[in-house]
């Protein structure tokens, strides 16, 4: 099979499972119709997905890979009880402040990186609650590479309530139903 498709002598190219390499997917319903080669019919059915479909870059997220990885939860948003503890962990970590403080404070940002692996939302979806997201993001990137986000994962995972990291599936739901026949 190449690219998804099924050469057919004297038909051209079935489409299977979709898309012919080169179309953009739209979330339209796709017809594909019996094709018989040899005898043997190969495809009548109808392929629609069930609400929207979200176009991802195709590059997981390395954090979220670590936390699946590893099984490690991610924990509950951090309550400014707990605050002055996680920067102390932080001053502890970097030996320095890590960011500014601006418009958005560091705890907020954290609880919207918090919030978006255990949602699974995208980055631009991340409410506006959390301060920018591309801000979230870059910090989020940089703790990782630095080593600080598994510690303050455990840091926080400490006080209970982690959930399992959240993603979201790779293909949306589809119905998927029988086409009528072709008289032929």
């Amino acid at each position: 099979m190449d690219g998804g498709v099924l050469p057919q002598p004297g038909i051209g190219r079935v489409r299977v499972g979709g898309e012919l390499p080169g179309e953009e997917f739209g979330g339209s319903v796709r017809d594909v119709h019996d094709t018989t080669v040899a005898g043997a019919v190969l495809l009548d059915i109808k392929v629609k997905p069930l609400g929207e479909v979200r176009k991802r870059s195709g590059v997981k997220c390395k954090v979220t890979e670590w936390h699946e990885r590893t099984g490690t939860l991610v924990p509950a948003e951090v309550p400014e009880s707990a605050w002055p503890a996680v920067e102390q962990l932080m001053t502890d970590f970097f030996q320095r402040r890590q960011f500014a403080r601006g418009a958005v404070d560091v705890r907020t940002q954290v609880n919207g990186v918090l919030h978006l692996l255990r949602t699974g939302c995208l980055w631009d979806e991340l409410p506006e609650r959390y301060g920018p997201w591309a801000l979230a993001k870059d910090r989020q990137n940089t703790w990782f590479k630095k080593g600080f986000w598994p510690v303050l994962v455990s840091h926080l995972n400490a006080a209970g309530g982690g959930t399992p990291v959240e993603h979201e599936a790779r293909a949306p739901l589809l119905q998927i139903t029988r086409g009528s026949r072709r008289s032929r």
